[in-house]
């Protein structure tokens, strides 16, 4: 199975004082989610179609769990079809940050950093989701721009998939443009896949 990397624009702020609060009560009772969910799903799409929500937006889901409580509530903070995520060239551009030993966690730029809640990691599709903060984004994006040459001589090794130089460059260009969209728009990202 490949892991197709996703990326979307994310609203840090409104995760923070709206979303995260609910998801941290719902740790311990997951009623709380779900409520959440239908006070609010004219706001909330499906994070399988992107669909809008509506009144019956539990027939979708077949058994509703804590994880996909999250995942619909996340959706507040992101358009589900507005994916500029790297594809299977994640782990290339990966692999030439991490050898360019650019950032204290050689991950954030492409996988952002993982949430929790109360010991619970939010992770709906249980492939790995992460967050980049929009305080962080300009700084991300001027470390990946200003060494954009460095990282044209570096050979990534170790790689899940064949990549060709051409497709892994273009593919951190892309990342770059990621990074230039969050900071027009004055928000984070999150990575999922």
């Amino acid at each position: 199975m490949s892991m197709e990397h996703k990326a979307f624009v994310f609203d840090t702020e409104t995760f923070h004082s709206a979303i995260e609060p609910v998801m941290r009560d719902s740790v311990a009772n997951p009623e709380v989610a779900r409520q959440y969910i239908c006070e609010h799903y004219d706001g909330l799409q499906s994070p399988y179609t992107g669909e809008p929500l509506d009144e019956g937006w539990e027939d979708e889901f077949d058994e509703p769990d804590l994880q996909v409580y999250f995942d619909i509530m996340l959706t507040s903070c992101y358009d589900v079809e507005d994916d500029m995520g790297l594809g299977c060239f994640w782990d290339a551009v990966n692999d030439v940050i991490g050898q360019l030993d650019l950032f204290e966690d050689p991950r954030i730029a492409v996988l952002g950093r993982s949430v929790m809640m109360d010991g619970v990691q939010v992770d709906p599709g249980m492939m790995g989701l992460g967050l980049v903060e929009s305080h962080e984004v300009p700084d991300i994006r001027k470390v990946l721009s200003d060494n954009r040459d460095r990282a044209e001589v570096v050979e990534p090794d170790g790689l899940l998939h064949d990549v060709e130089r051409d497709e892994w460059l273009e593919a951190y260009d892309e990342l770059c443009g990621v990074y230039e969209e969050a900071l027009r728009r004055g928000k984070g990202l999150l990575f999922t896949f």
